[in-house]
């Protein structure tokens, strides 16, 4: 008797490929990142702890172009925070810029 070893082989790299997901692929809401980075730049509370998570992934977002592209880093950080609807009102852009010109190069 022949066992179907196909559906066992897809199964088996499901499984694996559930628990291999990488750290980039389930980002932190844009928002969430906005309001601590703003709390972290001196407008507004820190946010403590609950920041960290959100922090943490906006210092992630670095470009290497071989070495460390400090404008690109800038400009994709920038890019990441303007997907946060309230970053994009005339009230917030000048906040959005001194996030931008205090850590959008930081490595």
């Amino acid at each position: 008797m022949k066992l179907p070893i196909r559906p066992a082989l897809l199964a088996l790299g499901a499984a694996v490929s559930l628990n291999m997901t990488p750290a980039h692929a389930q980002s932190v809401d844009p928002c969430t990142v906005y309001t601590c980075m703003a709390g972290i730049s001196g407008a507004g509370a820190s946010g403590g702890p609950g920041c960290v998570p959100a922090t943490t992934y906006f210092f992630s977002l670095v470009v290497f172009d071989p070495s460390f592209d400090a404008a690109a880093t800038s400009q994709l950080r920038k890019t990441y925070l303007m997907t946060c609807p309230g970053a994009n009102t005339a009230t917030n852009a000048a906040l959005l810029n001194a996030i931008i010109a205090l850590w959008g190069a930081v490595p």
